[in-house]
């Protein structure tokens, strides 16, 4: 039968409980395991994971049987460093800095996780989103989420500043005997009409909604685009999407991938950040009169003056690379443009209220693919706008144009940089600059550098099955 209804409902109680219940919760049930069958009544078949989004954008975990799930709560799993190192062609980078060594816990957070709907021979399973955490209960150093909760924290305390973001993603679906139709045309949208109805009711398990799930450019190429929500909820949501989409497309005899770049003769797909900056008194902070505001500009300043670095988070695959590509709407020059989806920031102002705020202004960062983890992303967009706002930089200059039409001296007069070409040259300029260093400290840096290292490595190993090999992964 699967996790029911009823056991739902009582998740929901927990999850609901003040935290200071929860741990007053928890440990009464470790104490008294007989209550978890409280928690898990109802429950017939059915299991559970526990999951974190590794370095490689994979989501990997342990999973049990739901009935144990309230005396997983607090205590978590076990789970061994290297794990989040493993590649999407699962080998294991040789020079990593933990070998055999070491021991970390999956921490579940109740207020994320989806459930993976029952269909034939798949029983339905329960995803809890985990943080990870030293055996001594602080977070780990290495741990995505964490990194990501550590540079929020960083925002509102230094400057009092919120993001609101909304992802967008690109993906192709394989399989399909369904007939092609022209490009974002009813037709190709009718094609998809049955996998989105299905998504949207397995990601309705964890309150997960999508404000579109549209056919795009390409054969078989879909895009669903979330709604603005605090920072963590719009990372949680993306990785679920991505988990969501892939499970049901399986149950339904096709495969999605989401890899940026899945043939050399189609459109690539991207993740596309909308974000817009709020003061923590609930005040938008990003445009006003139809301009970005002082804090606005100084963010975006940041972001652009670290982008050469900051790619090697948000576009971090060789495959990122195939689709990095001038005049592709990908945004391979260093600037902002409004409206222009050419330059790696795109400003959309929209309407302004009477008083001359824009509400629902949006800042759109275009050069992030489906390889890179959703929460280093947004980490590393952080840390760049930090420094931005530290050091009281001005707003660049807009770009009205596709920077690949400008003259090299046009160019440099507007500070449209071309982007590096290759992972390794990132990770060289990564090197030379540290920024990686200063935002995640020395043991991330360790340990996300040699695993883009090993994808490089296993790029050249597998030769031309690299591509096809990471299309069944991400």
């Amino acid at each position: 039968m699967g996790i029911t209804a009823e056991c739902y409902r009582r998740m929901q109680w927990l999850k609901n409980l003040p935290r200071s219940q929860h741990r007053m919760f928890e440990k009464t049930t470790r104490r008294e395991p007989h209550m978890s069958t409280t928690l898990s009544a109802g429950v017939d078949t059915g299991t559970a994971m526990f999951v974190n989004s590794d370095l490689s954008s994979v989501l990997r975990g342990r999973s049990f049987p739901v009935g144990r799930l309230p005396n997983l709560v607090q205590a978590g799993l076990p789970w061994v460093p290297i794990n989040l190192l493993i590649s999407p062609l699962n080998t294991i980078p040789g020079d990593n800095p933990f070998g055999p060594v070491g021991e970390t816990r999956l921490i579940a957070d109740l207020n994320a996780h989806v459930t993976l709907p029952s269909v034939g021979n798949r029983s339905a399973m329960l995803l809890h989103l985990s943080d990870i955490h030293d055996t001594d209960g602080s977070p780990w150093a290495v741990c995505p989420r964490a990194q990501l909760k550590r540079a929020i924290a960083d925002l509102e305390r230094e400057f009092g500043l919120r993001l609101l973001v909304g992802f967008e993603h690109e993906f192709y679906i394989y399989g399909s005997d369904n007939v092609p139709g022209p490009a974002f045309s009813v037709s190709s949208n009718r094609n998809g009409a049955a996998l989105a109805d299905a998504v949207c009711n397995a990601l309705a398990t964890g309150g997960i909604t999508l404000e579109q799930f549209s056919a795009e450019y390409g054969e078989h190429q879909f895009e669903i685009a979330s709604p603005p929500a605090d920072t963590l909820t719009a990372a949680d949501q993306a990785v679920l999407s991505r988990e969501v989409i892939r499970d049901v497309t399986q149950t339904q005899g096709f495969r999605a991938t989401f890899i940026p770049k899945p043939q050399p003769n189609q459109a690539g797909s991207g993740v596309h950040i909308h974000f817009s900056l709020w003061r923590s008194s609930k005040q938008p902070a990003t445009a006003f009169k139809g301009k970005l505001t002082t804090e606005a500009g100084s963010f975006c300043a940041g972001i652009l003056n670290n982008l050469a670095s900051l790619i090697g988070f948000t576009t971090p695959s060789v495959n990122s690379f195939a689709r990095h590509k001038p005049s592709s709407w990908v945004g391979v020059y260093s600037c902002i443009g409004e409206r222009n989806r050419e330059a790696a920031i795109r400003f959309c102002p929209r309407s302004s209220d009477e008083d001359g705020w824009h509400q629902n202004a949006t800042l759109e960062f275009r050069v992030a693919d489906a390889t890179a983890n959703p929460y280093l992303a947004l980490a590393a967009l952080i840390r760049a706008g930090l420094d931005g706002l530290r050091d009281s930089l001005e707003e660049p200059t807009n770009v009205d144009r596709d920077p690949a039409a400008m003259s090299e001296a046009e160019r440099l007069a507007v500070g449209a940089h071309r982007l590096p070409t290759s992972i390794s040259e990132v990770l060289e300029g990564i090197d030379r600059a540290g920024a990686a260093e200063r935002w995640f400290g020395n043991l991330f840096w360790s340990a996300y550098r040699c695993t883009r290292l090993n994808d490089v490595a296993d790029a050249e190993k597998a030769g031309d099955s690299y591509t096809e090999r990471l299309s069944w992964a991400i």
